[in-house]
């Protein structure tokens, strides 16, 4: 993959899922851009780049299948650079790249100014949980109302990742403020400010130096590019503008001298931990749809180049996928606890909306907003239990670095690393009075 730097003109205002609408809400936009939508600026790019872009509204491309419910099929603009996936963005700063710190760490002794991990003691099964979750997070530190910095470094990754103990206090990296602005809408049909109007609009603004790092794909060999595409690429974009998020905010996308790579431990023993990097969208809420009723990982050992001709089954018409008939290797591993933040919605807005309303279901209207989805924040950790150390490796690997979201993966959500977990365990009843070290005075 290759490796690009997003250098911001200006603000930028990257929504969330919550409604704006004037005189009655706020516009929180002083987030990072998330991947799939850095994914779709990157590859309207490459179609203006190519000239292939639709050249209206009515234009019909490549078709699309319908619901379920029996609708007609919907057109996409075109099926060109389709190939095109992502890894990131993460805020890089002299050099430093940063990710969200992981939600199991906790203010650890304060004579030594670190931190420390959650514990995980055996869940008697006295709560609402899922049975087949084993362990439920404790902390063994003295209630604060002190947040922990938001961005951690990748030295800083890998050391959590390994287990050490005690980890550092990071300082606050300070990549960014916020900046509120007051706006006026605009009357549809004059154009002109419409009366009573007004809303705030909360901007981000990357402090001088920090920009935004991503590595994306390249075209895959063993598949015959499209005409359309004229053989581009996304180093072709090198030194262009690229415009990203809300209002028109664009900057420049250039490509980095140094490659994203992620952190990796070796994993030793039978208890794995995943760390998300960025947010996911799974189909059970906070579980993966890789994981079944009974914790058990449904992922497999995969080898692409055989898996090939299996994965061209599913554009058969009628086609089902048969756990009975799938030949790969099955991982013999649980989820056995997770610590998960508060959900974020995610919505966007999709340019191609058809009115399903209309007599003819293909007319498309001027655009609609996509359904809102709840996305498990990035930061958020699985713990994983394999019956052996060779299937600890085995899950290890099919979870490092792989975008395992139930939804766009391809475009970037679900980015997770591995790591140890076993030092984290506790078997004794009352957390609070086991180690003092960590509330020493």
């Amino acid at each position: 993959m290759d490796t690009f730097d997003f250098i911001p003109a200006d603000t930028l205002f990257c929504r969330d899922g919550r409604p704006l609408a004037a005189g009655s809400s706020f516009g929180r936009g002083a987030h990072l851009p998330l991947p799939p939508l850095l994914h779709a600026a990157v590859r309207t790019a490459l179609l203006r780049l190519a000239d292939c872009t639709p050249r209206g509204k009515i234009e019909c491309g490549s078709p699309r299948p319908g619901s379920k419910t029996g609708m007609d099929k919907k057109p996409i603009g075109t099926a060109a650079f389709q190939w095109l996936s992502l890894r990131g963005p993460f805020p890089v700063k002299q050099e430093s790249v940063f990710v969200p710190i992981p939600r199991d760490l906790v203010s650890g002794s304060i004579a030594t100014n670190s931190l420390g991990y959650l514990w995980l003691r055996p869940n008697a099964n006295h709560n609402n949980l899922p049975p087949f979750l084993r362990y439920i997070g404790a902390s063994g530190s003295r209630p604060s109302k002190e947040e922990l910095p938001g961005w951690v470094d990748f030295d800083f990754l890998k050391s959590y990742l390994t287990g050490t103990t005690p980890l550092p206090y990071p300082p606050n990296p300070e990549l960014w403020t916020s900046e509120y602005r007051i706006g006026v809408a605009l009357n549809g049909e004059t154009h002109t400010a419409a009366d009573g109007q007004l809303y705030a609009a909360e901007h981000l603004r990357l402090r001088e130096g920090v920009r935004l790092r991503f590595s994306v794909s390249s075209p895959s060999d063993h598949k015959s590019r499209r005409d359309e595409e004229r053989g581009k690429t996304v180093k072709d974009l090198h030194g262009a503008i690229l415009q990203l998020g809300g209002e028109r905010r664009f900057g420049q996308i250039a490509q980095s001298k140094s490659d994203l790579a992620l952190p990796s431990v070796a994993i030793n023993g039978t208890r794995v931990k995943w760390v998300l990097l960025t947010p996911a969208l799974f189909s059970h809420g906070w579980r993966p749809g890789w994981i079944g009723n009974d914790g058990a990982v449904k992922l497999r050992v995969v080898n692409k180049e055989a898996r090939r001709d299996f994965r061209r089954q599913r554009r058969n018409e009628g086609w089902h996928y048969d756990e009975s008939k799938d030949t790969a290797e099955v991982i013999r591993s649980s989820l056995v606890a997770a610590v998960t933040g508060k959900p974020f919605p995610v919505s966007g807005w999709d340019p191609l909306h058809s009115d399903v309303s209309a007599p003819d279901r293909n007319v498309v209207a001027t655009g609609g907003g996509k359904p809102t989805l709840l996305a498990v924040p990035a930061g958020s950790v699985y713990y994983f239990e394999a019956d052996s150390e060779e299937e600890a490796i085995k899950l290890a690997a099919a979870l490092r670095e792989r975008c395992r979201s139930d939804f766009f993966g391809e475009k970037g959500l679900g980015l997770g690393v591995c790591g140890t977990w076993q030092h984290q365990l506790r078997t004794f009843a009352d957390v609070r009075s086991h180690d003092n070290s960590q509330t020493t005075n």
